[in-house]
């Protein structure tokens, strides 16, 4: 998946990134720079070449896009299922399953909300490749 960003901050070997939204108008210049940016993306490159303010393209390895999509996406809905069919099989009235579907749900949330922010953010820095740069 290509993306690309401006530079904000350089930390050694680290850039901070405000990515630019991904649509058809985001780089053109009727906008303020603020209504294109994003969210912002820190990862590790060794190119020494990426100064404060340069516009950048990245890439990051498809592999990795799908398997956070089908991890975001698909990993609640499993326990959304799991949750309903566990109160089903303990008893559970119909409404007290939609309950327990529902608490599965923000399990399974929480899960990927500490899965993002201890294991994923460290792998994704690393598959993260700078393709062109713009100066400013």
């Amino acid at each position: 998946m290509k993306s690309s960003g401006l530079v904000k901050e350089r930390l050694g070997n680290k850039l901070v990134i405000s990515m630019y939204k991904e649509s058809a108008c985001s780089h053109c210049n009727n906008c303020s720079d603020s209504a294109k940016i994003a969210n912002t993306f820190t990862f590790i490159t060794d190119r020494d070449d990426v100064n404060i303010g340069d516009i950048i393209t990245f890439e990051m390895e498809d592999n990795q896009v799908f398997k956070a999509a089908m991890i975001v996406y698909i990993f609640p809905l499993i326990f959304m299922f799991l949750g309903y069919f566990l109160g089903s099989k303990l008893g559970f009235s119909e409404g007290k399953n939609i309950g327990m579907s529902f608490m599965s749900l923000v399990v399974a949330f929480i899960g990927i909300f500490f899965y993002d922010k201890k294991i994923v953010k460290h792998k994704i820095e690393k598959s993260v490749k700078i393709i062109d740069i713009e100066r400013k």
